[in-house]
């Protein structure tokens, strides 16, 4: 998969403090408490991980020297066949969406109905 291949970028020489500074970048917001949606907002909270993860991982990919990128591509395609890499993608998205569905069913005790007025 491509995200092995970014990340042995970061150990190289011949590549730009800019695109290792994008792909540090997007691997701290990933980990980091600290976001634009809170992750206890379950499904919308992650949002927007899976939304800036990854373009700051394509805009590192994309800052990164023309031969460089195609070694990370080569070594991509060498490995995976397309149809097997979109099996992987979408078995990724289901496990998230059920996940997801699981946990929202998890989130009924923050509901304000269920908590005992003071008197």
């Amino acid at each position: 998969m491509i995200v092995p291949n970014l990340l042995r970028t970061l150990i190289r020489k011949d590549v730009a403090l800019k695109s290792k500074l994008l792909l540090l970048t997007g691997l701290v917001y990933l980990v980091s408490p600290v976001d634009f949606l809170p992750d206890v907002l379950v499904g919308i909270g992650w949002l927007d991980d899976l939304v800036i993860v990854p373009l700051l991982g394509w805009l590192s990919y994309r800052s990164l020297p023309d031969d460089v990128q195609r070694e990370v591509i080569q070594d991509d395609l060498g490995k995976q066949s397309g149809s097997r890499r979109l099996f992987v993608y979408l078995g990724i998205l289901a496990i998230v969406v059920i996940a997801v569905a699981v946990m929202g069913g998890m989130d009924a005790s923050l509901d304000p109905a269920s908590i005992p007025a003071a008197d």
